[in-house]
């Protein structure tokens, strides 16, 4: 029975934070929507902030359960299910009843970093950026840092916006940038090419650049000449 009581309060309490902010909704609140004592409350939790980190944990299990149901059942191939995520943020975006991202929510409310509750939205957020780190480095050619944070700037991106204009718009066009960087991927600074292991790069060091261009020349110059008769 206690662990019941704790379940359903927890479910309130996120319902309430989620969609009012953590600040506005009062212990008394809660306490009433939920319809238990608010010994009970503190007998579970300890504090409002502890209740709130309960929330947030709680909200980014459901978040890496539909992470599995809505991308990694769809396909094995990591460009599809990157752009998949963003297909089903497009979809998370339109449902019923979707209130924004509470860890972005959480992050502001509480600003300083050390703060329990800004750890745990932080945490959240790292979760993500590790899934996309995962993903990137199954992409051939792509460089997995520079692609995952870029993917991860493009998820956030279209999560915010959606919050701010309550549309779901921002997935697409969020989308539709995740598949230049794909396409773009395998033109990055490790490309093989017939002749070269590395191609040059603008912007690339010169004892980089001289370097590159002398065991070219070396290689060049080892090999046999060709003879032109038959």
């Amino acid at each position: 029975m206690a662990t019941r009581k704790r379940d359903h309060l927890l479910a309130v309490a996120q319902r309430m934070f989620c969609e009012a902010g953590f600040h506005a909704v009062s212990v008394d609140s809660i306490v009433a929507n939920a319809r238990i004592a608010r010994m009970t409350l503190y007998k579970n939790f300890g504090s409002k902030e502890d209740l709130i980190v309960a929330t947030l944990r709680r909200e980014d299990k459901m978040f890496r359960q539909w992470l599995v149901s809505s991308i990694e059942v769809r396909s094995s191939r990591p460009e599809d299910r990157i752009l998949g995520l963003f297909d089903a943020l497009h979809d998370r975006f339109a449902s019923e009843g979707y209130y924004g991202c509470a860890f972005i929510r959480a992050s502001i409310e509480y600003p300083s970093p050390s703060h329990p509750v800004h750890r745990a939205a932080r945490e959240h957020k790292e979760m993500i950026r590790s899934y996309l780190r995962g993903l990137a480095a199954e992409v051939e050619g792509a460089d997995p840092v520079t692609l995952s944070e870029q993917l991860y700037l493009l998820v956030e991106g279209a999560i915010s916006a959606s919050q701010l204009h309550g549309e779901p718009w921002p997935a697409q066009y969020a989308r539709q940038a995740a598949e230049k960087l794909l396409a773009g991927a395998s033109l990055g600074p490790h490309r093989k090419t017939k002749d070269s292991k590395l191609i040059a790069k603008p912007g690339m060091p010169e004892s980089v650049r001289t370097r590159h261009e002398t065991r070219k020349s070396r290689s060049l110059a080892a090999e046999p000449a060709i003879s032109g008769q038959g």
